[in-house]
């Protein structure tokens, strides 16, 4: 099937796919598994060990670039550490270029110890060999995450990168840089608000079709930690996207989700899933049966959005910065009006996870609209409401004896193609009951520093809120860390962490004596310490109800 009709297809609706469930790898091993990369001529699957003890630098090794080669059963072989494109520090392939003789990798090689962060490219010299990486020249990367991950667009010309940059929301955000003229590569530019929260956003994949994101965010009410997600561009600005959608239960679990992705001409996509595994990654791959009757007659009128191959002669001594390219044609999309869209979700207790029969207010965020409903949940904490499509909103839910909460609706750049989809939203209220802890997710700070991120004190002006409505309320305002590092420091940061939260709440005119501050520094993990991704939930602030 050509993938431009694929990439309609799932615009239109993520449940236009019947997928099986998710089928493990044979390759996976007691390590963590992530960042499954498939070469152009599909027989070799490259992906991240992390520390295991075959690694460069053995068990302490935080990720060694591995590869499987397929077998005439279709079955993959038992994986190599691919020596030459790793040293003892995180590696991991962004993506293939020049028909697979190139491979662009996170991180610089250069020296004993990368001394920062960046991307490089090595080339091909034999089946299971590759020249030293060379760093790629980036204006003003700078990525103060220790995450890395991304992915490298078929035509060799986009690269999307996951960094936690200059301009940032939060965490993580997603990015997006040009391949140039001159074979250099532009500054990262931030794909904006209809895709970046103030949380993560990690593990991009674009499609061929140069318009559909793949990506895992932990900013959205999803399934559990990670949750694979789905957006198509609008415009040619990089900023104006499609609501991302939940890929749904087939793909998402309790657990966590990473690096969905979608090999050309394959009929697997592939992604990392803790899901019953032992708590880390494993890889995992997903039959895509398109359901062609139902579908395909809804979208044959489509323009045919390709890409154009390129064929161009190259010696053995080219550059390694030049790149066979491509262009993206995208012919012009019918409009198509939008009136209304339906979200439906329930509202729960977050303790108990029973309904809660709610208030919901949404109010129109469109500058001099005066748009707001009201909506009264029923006793099973189950709502649907139809709400004009062309206007983003906060939706400020409430419930006697719980937390109020507020979240933001952003409808006005639903993509055309997401006319007639049914937006599903669900959300946990915490109980106004001694021993209720609230992580105040949005409350980020520097890196090692007690200095709050711009963004942080929306979320604490909700907490002053909440203990101005409930006077007799007393809280511990808590900092924990992960466990790395000397256990008396991190003690010393997640006080001084949660010192300066108490320090905000006293300025807006709550009484320091309602206020407890204690920091626990890593004693007190949510979860597992092994890699990143787990370390950064433990890295946190949150408020307990003491006293009501």
């Amino acid at each position: 099937m050509k993938y431009w009709l694929f990439s309609a297809l799932v615009a239109l609706s993520t449940t236009a796919f019947a997928q099986n469930e998710l089928e493990k790898l044979s390759i996976n091993s007691q390590a963590d598994e992530q960042n499954p990369k498939l070469s152009p001529d599909g027989q070799t699957l490259y992906f991240v060990r992390q520390y295991h003890p075959q690694n460069i630098g053995g068990s302490k090794d935080p990720g060694d670039i591995w590869a499987s080669q397929k077998q005439a059963d279709g079955s993959w072989a038992e994986a190599v550490n691919v020596k030459s494109l790793n040293n003892p520090y995180l590696n991991g392939i962004i993506g293939f270029a020049d028909n697979g003789n190139r491979v662009y990798l996170h991180g610089h090689y250069e020296g004993k110890k990368p001394t920062t962060q960046g991307v490089s490219v090595a080339k091909k010299e034999s089946a299971t060999s590759w020249s030293k990486p060379k760093a790629l020249k980036i204006p003003y990367f700078y990525n103060k995450s220790d995450h890395s991950s991304g992915s490298l667009h078929s035509s060799g010309q986009i690269m999307i990168l996951s960094l936690q940059s200059y301009d940032s929301k939060g965490a993580e955000d997603l990015y997006v840089l040009f391949k140039q003229s001159d074979g250099s590569w532009s500054e990262p530019q931030n794909l904006g608000a209809n895709i970046n929260t103030p949380y993560q956003e990690m593990t991009p994949y674009l499609a061929p079709d140069g318009k559909t994101l793949f990506f895992a965010s932990n900013g959205y009410e999803g399934f559990g930690s990670r949750d694979i997600y789905m957006s198509v561009r609008l415009d040619d600005s990089w900023r104006k996207w499609s609501n991302p959608k939940n890929l749904g239960a087939r793909v998402n679990s309790e657990g966590t989700e990473l690096y969905y992705y979608i090999p050309e001409n394959s009929e697997y996509a592939y992604v990392s899933s803790t899901q019953n595994s032992d708590g880390l990654g494993d890889l995992n791959q997903v039959r895509i049966i398109p359901e062609e009757e139902e579908v395909i007659e809804e979208v044959a009128d489509m323009p045919e959005v390709a890409v154009e191959d390129a064929v161009v002669e190259e010696s053995e001594d080219a550059p390694l910065e030049e790149e066979v390219e491509e262009t993206i044609v995208a012919a012009p999309e019918e409009e198509i009006v939008k009136n209304e869209v339906e979200v439906r979700g329930k509202i729960v207790n977050l303790n108990s996870e029973e309904g809660v029969a709610a208030n919901l207010s949404f109010s129109s965020l469109k500058e001099n609209e005066q748009f707001s409903q009201i909506n009264q949940v029923d006793e099973n904490g189950v709502f649907s409401i139809n709400l004009p499509a062309d206007q983003d909103y906060e939706l400020l839910i409430e419930a006697e004896g719980f937390i109020k909460k507020r979240v933001k609706l952003l409808l006005s750049e639903q993509s055309p193609l997401d006319n007639s989809d049914i937006i599903v939203r669900n959300f946990a209220l915490s109980p106004i009951e001694v021993g209720t802890t609230v992580n105040l997710e949005n409350v980020l700070f520097d890196r090692g520093t007690a200095n709050m991120l711009s963004g942080s004190t929306e979320n604490l002006d909700e907490v002053v809120e909440f203990l101005n409505e409930n006077p007799d309320v007393v809280i511990e305002v808590a900092g924990h860390t992960d466990n790395r590092g000397r256990p008396d420091l991190n003690q010393i940061l997640s006080l001084e962490r949660a010192e300066s939260v108490k320090r905000y709440l006293v300025q807006q005119g709550i009484a320091t004596e309602r206020i407890q501050e204690k920091g626990y520094g890593g004693t007190k993990p949510i979860a597992s310490n092994a890699i990143e991704e787990e370390r950064q939930k433990n890295r946190r602030v949150e408020f307990t109800i003491l006293k009501k």
